[in-house]
């Protein structure tokens, strides 16, 4: 039974690959429903020119347990910005928000990396596409840092992305055929496939 909920944003030009593998465990293999949304409802076409019809509108989501906003070009070029009331409610209200590469550059642009530790592709970016980002004192090289409510990555990590939100909500430890599954990504020297 789906208990908990998770809103995956979806824009045109949206980096697919990079929540992929964290809201595929999501919801294969815990009590979490994962839904996509766009501004509009309407249809987005992917970076991989894949088209995908949200399940919801901005305007019709509800509270959700964690909000996943995918990198893509548009953040950088100052898109999306729709979306902040509903990422400051959720924060408000104590739910998890997770972004990764150039959706960092987002949260950075509104200052919600002002006060926690984050990570991005890297930091001289990060100050350069955000004159007025202040939070350079937590910045961590690290390809994914969690920090109260908000986990963040660099578009290279995928797998540390997954990884933070899951043990975020200590998802892994709750079911051992996900641990495992998950293991093939995250440390796939410990594993081979005949042990499958």
């Amino acid at each position: 039974m789906k208990n908990r909920l998770c809103y995956l944003f979806v824009f045109d030009g949206y980096s697919d690959w990079e929540p992929a593998l964290a809201v595929a465990g999501l919801q294969q293999f815990t009590d979490f429903e994962v839904r996509t949304f766009s501004l509009d409802g309407k249809a987005v076409t992917s970076a991989a020119n894949l088209t995908i019809t949200p399940s919801l509108s901005l305007a019709e989501l509800d509270t959700a347990d964690l909000i996943v906003i995918p990198g893509g070009a548009a953040w950088s070029e100052g898109r999306n910005r729709e979306i902040t009331p509903f990422v400051k409610k959720a924060l408000a209200e104590g739910k998890t928000v997770a972004a990764i590469c150039d959706a960092t550059l987002y949260l950075a642009s509104e200052g919600f990396l002002d006060g926690i530790k984050h990570t991005s592709n890297d930091l001289g970016l990060l100050k350069e596409a955000v004159p007025g980002y202040k939070g350079e004192a937590l910045y961590e090289p690290k390809p994914a840092v969690a920090d109260g409510q908000v986990i963040t990555a660099n578009g290279t990590a995928g797998v540390s992305f997954a990884h933070e939100i899951f043990n975020h909500f200590g998802v892994l430890e709750q079911n051992e055929q996900f641990a495992f599954w998950f293991g093939f990504f995250h440390k796939p020297e410990f594993l081979a496939l005949r042990e499958v």
